[in-house]
């Protein structure tokens, strides 16, 4: 990305063959998502970063710590944690006396799926029908009954 200054907070970026405008001042850019998540976009992150400034400070307050924790202050609980090994200390010994949950295998095997169909009795069953004698059980081949008519 190439960035112009314009002055006063107002830079040109142009991506290949497109030109974007990011007014840093205002927080905005022309491709609206700046404006939309309250989260420099790309084109703002260069803007920024061409001026020397932080990109973090241009984050809304939404998105900061500080406001996260003022708004679930009241609603989280910590959960007491003197009991829980720490991964840190851990020896090949504790690997092997204690139980350590593995999180579950969510993802669907790769390939397409197999059908699921019942089996008939008679699937396997291949049935040869003679074509000397016209009978089953048997081919031409192995056929022992006699046949006058043939010529």
């Amino acid at each position: 990305m190439v960035v112009l200054d314009h002055g006063s907070g107002r830079m040109l970026v142009r991506i290949g063959q497109k030109d974007l405008r990011v007014n840093v001042a205002l927080r905005e850019c022309t491709c609206q998502a700046w404006q939309m998540t309250g989260i420099p976009c790309p084109h703002a992150c260069a803007a920024i970063k061409s001026l020397h400034g932080n990109v973090y400070t241009y984050v809304e307050e939404c998105y900061l710590l500080s406001s996260q924790q003022k708004i679930y202050m009241n609603t989280m609980i910590p959960v007491e944690t003197h009991d829980m090994p720490n991964l840190n200390q851990l020896s090949l010994d504790d690997y092997r006396t204690n139980i350590f949950l593995q999180p579950l295998i969510t993802s669907r095997p790769p390939g397409r799926p197999k059908k699921k169909r019942r089996e008939s009795q008679f699937q396997h069953q291949v049935q040869y029908q003679c074509s000397r004698c016209h009978q089953s059980r048997h081919n031409r081949a192995s056929c022992t009954n006699p046949n006058p008519t043939e010529l």
